[in-house]
């Protein structure tokens, strides 16, 4: 059954927006003022969407880069867990994920294209963290100091050297680089 990607994003961003508004606001506390909720999940909607929509879209770039068939299906049950946890104020997200296939054995994906793949999300939620951070400092406002916080944490998850997650790829491709981006990553969570 081919899935519309379109469609995974957005669902997926829309859900993965009004679950962090749920937690943001007070968890199952934040349906008593619906007014706030909905502001909230607009501005993550923004924010936090951003991150996570360009994360999966760096990771099927650079793979169709490498001549590989990519493309975002969303995982229902991840986003289930998501809306569930942010009732108790706190995120858990598995949203979904870009599947890659190879469509040529003359051009293999090797440990080196598969850690660049996987190192494409996470350089750019570090990029938006920087963005947001100069936003913030010319324009100091809750909305971008949240899209840096946002954005280094959804660095920092993806880079645990856990399989399925992406840091346990670059890790197996080269631990100089997953160290120097996990170090920038911290460091950027400490300002």
């Amino acid at each position: 059954m081919k899935t519309n990607e379109t469609k995974d994003l957005l669902i997926s961003a829309i859900v993965l927006a009004f679950a962090f508004g749920i937690a943001l606001s007070g968890g199952f506390k934040a349906f008593l003022d619906p007014v706030t909720l909905i502001v909230v999940s607009i501005i993550c909607l923004f924010v936090i969407s951003l991150g996570f929509v360009l994360h999966e879209l760096g990771h099927r770039f650079i793979a169709r880069k490498f001549g590989c068939h990519a493309r975002y299906q969303m995982w229902s049950q991840g986003l289930l867990i998501a809306l569930i946890f942010s009732l108790f104020e706190f995120i858990f997200a598995a949203p979904g994920a870009v599947m890659i296939y190879q469509t040529s054995s003359r051009r293999p994906l090797t440990k080196k294209k598969i850690g660049l793949i996987s190192l494409s999300g996470p350089l750019i939620n570090i990029l938006l963290a920087v963005f947001f951070m100069l936003l913030n400092l010319a324009l100091s406002s809750w909305i971008f100091y949240l899209g840096v916080r946002i954005n280094t944490l959804l660095a920092l998850f993806n880079l645990i050297p856990f399989q399925p997650l992406d840091g346990a790829k670059i890790f197996a491709w080269s631990r100089k680089i997953w160290l120097g981006v996990i170090i920038v990553a911290i460091g950027l969570l400490m300002l």
